[in-house]
């Protein structure tokens, strides 16, 4: 019963051509453009994604990001962040550190 309610949770929620948006740290937005959900019965999307630092973006330090190439990527890896909870980088580092 589970696996019924989510897939239609999935299919209701990711649908071609619409745009995802979570926040996945403090200050990091992630945005998810849905190409194709052929194959999200199986929980895999193909997508275009766009990771951005909104407080980087909001002072000027980094312009707005383009787009990924389309990918395939796993509903419960979409939303993943390696960073820090506020301000970095995904690989925590910060555009702000000096070298």
């Amino acid at each position: 019963m589970y696996r019924v309610l989510q897939r239609w949770y999935h299919r209701r929620k990711y649908q071609e051509g619409k745009t995802i948006s979570r926040f996945i740290a403090r200050d990091v937005r992630r945005d998810a453009l849905i190409v194709s959900v052929s194959r999200i019965d199986e929980g895999i999307l193909t997508a275009k994604i766009r990771t951005t630092n909104i407080l980087y973006q909001v002072r000027g330090l980094v312009k707005e990001a383009d787009y990924s190439p389309v990918q395939d990527i796993r509903i419960e890896d979409l939303w993943d962040w390696t960073g820090k909870s506020f301000g970095g980088l995904p690989n925590g580092t910060s555009i702000l550190e000096k070298e």
